[in-house]
């Protein structure tokens, strides 16, 4: 696959998005022929055709199999693409090599990898993974499900570069060669139940990132997941555990610390994080894990002081867990991008006050029911939003709720239903796109609704 993604002649792109536009992009660059294809109008694509190389023929709209007789050497799956859809089951069927944009970058950078997908918190320990690799002087490069089209990076890394990737499920799905020298499941849970048939199929899909490592290389599993913990045991590469309750495991969480096992070592002290909660806790270890393993795949002893002193520096993320301000003794904190059950229930762990909880927006196949345990005893009341409204009213009926059009009255709504010394969390569950782009879109949208309720230009009483 190596050499037939380096001469390629013709290419067709499948998904006008943000990595398909890159993909398309980098291809068109080397005097590739590509051809750019979304179920989408041109209307609705807008800013991306624009974004597009001038040489990328667009076709716009329905998506005919018979577009594959012109004669493609590959087919470049954007993530958000199921591979379902008949102009890729025909390209299957012909035996055209359908790859994800993760895929065709591969197979032009140099370096280490450091791979990292789960069900939550992988943006989280992706970035903080790529800080703590900065901070120790490596020419880090944080890509991937992020944001940053790991294809971005193609033709500016060297054998010293460390590329630390955030994957999806969807970009797994098309891998073929990509291989991580260090990956990282962080947990499983149900997301996504939309597009694939069972948490089987979901799971199969994630741990496709280990499907090329070998026994040099590291992989970092999650002790406390029964799936995860299982299918450790199968897999080539060195694996290594962390765990938040097991001191069995090579990391572990115990009295406010973290230690390696084999170093009987000290390595983090919760207390001096920045940023908050249990599952915080995790990603810490998993960024000690990464940092450690690229350190002995390049030969060097590592430096857990160094190490300790930047996850401890760590600023978190925008749209998780992100304070974005306090208002007549209220706490407003921004979690846009909880999309999945599993990490709205462990935003709600965070909190030990008591929150105004704002959910809601696109479902993804998800048992919501689940989270009815976890309002109890922390929520005082639900402000509902977008297309879940209904659904969601019926599922927590016993529950306090009030019903909001826009961010703007969820905010105003919110404050009428805290009092001093409550939070007002925006973790909705769901995805972003009945009323904004993606969940950036809606977390900034959550800033705004706060600023202009602080300016008073948002009426509450």
């Amino acid at each position: 696959m190596a050499k037939d993604l380096k001469n390629l002649r013709r290419a067709l792109v499948v998904g006008i998005m943000r990595s398909g536009v890159a993909a398309a992009n980098f291809l068109a660059a080397r005097g590739v022929a590509v051809t750019a294809s979304d179920c989408k109008s041109r209307d609705e694509l807008g800013v991306m055709i624009r974004e597009l190389h001038p040489s990328v023929r667009i076709i716009a709209g329905p998506q005919d199999p018979m577009l594959l007789d012109e004669g493609f050497d590959v087919l470049v799956l954007s993530p958000g693409v199921p591979r379902n859809i008949p102009l890729v089951s025909e390209a299957l069927r012909r035996g055209i090599p359908v790859v994800a944009e993760v895929e065709l970058a591969y197979h032009f950078l140099e370096g280490i990898i450091v791979g990292i997908t789960g069900t939550d918190g992988k943006s989280t320990t992706t970035a903080m993974s790529g800080y703590v690799m900065r901070a120790l002087g490596m020419d880090a490069r944080i890509g991937g499900n992020i944001g940053i089209p790991l294809v971005s990076f193609a033709g500016t890394t060297n054998r010293d570069t460390v590329i630390v990737a955030e994957l999806s499920s969807f970009q797994l799905e098309s891998i073929q060669d990509f291989r991580p020298d260090v990956a990282a499941l962080l947990n499983i849970a149900p997301d996504h139940l939309d597009r694939y048939d069972s948490m089987e199929d979901y799971f199969a899909a994630k741990m496709r990132i280990v499907l090329n490592q070998r026994d040099d290389d590291y992989f970092i599993y999650n002790y406390d997941d029964p799936m995860t913990r299982e299918a450790a045991g199968q897999v080539r590469a060195r694996a290594l555990s962390f765990s938040v309750v097991n001191k069995s495991a090579d990391i572990y969480f115990h009295d406010g610390s973290v230690y390696l096992k084999e170093e009987k070592k000290r390595v983090l002290s919760k207390h001096k994080m920045r940023i908050r909660g249990l599952h915080n806790i995790q990603n810490a270890m998993v960024s000690v894990l990464a940092a450690r393993s690229v350190m002995l795949k390049k030969g060097v002893m590592p430096d857990y002081d160094a190490i300790a002193e930047a996850v401890h520096g760590f600023p978190g993320l925008e749209h998780r867990l992100e304070t974005v301000g306090h208002f007549m003794g209220r706490e407003f904190i921004n979690d846009s991008k909880a999309t999945t059950v599993n990490a709205v229930m462990t935003a709600l762990k965070s909190m030990d006050k008591p929150t105004i909880l704002i959910l809601g927006g696109r479902t993804k196949g998800d048992d919501y029911s689940r989270l009815s345990s976890a309002l109890n005893g922390k929520v005082r009341a639900l402000v509902l939003i977008g297309e879940s409204k209904q659904e969601f009213a019926r599922i927590f009926a016993g529950h306090r709720q009030v019903f909001a059009d826009s961010l703007d009255e969820a905010v105003a709504l919110a404050m009428r239903e805290s009092r001093e010394g409550d939070v007002i969390l925006l973790s909705p569950a769901c995805a972003s796109f009945d009323m904004f782009t993606n969940y950036e879109e809606r977390g900034e949208e959550f800033r705004q609704s706060f600023r202009r309720l602080s300016e008073g230009r948002i009426q509450w009483t």
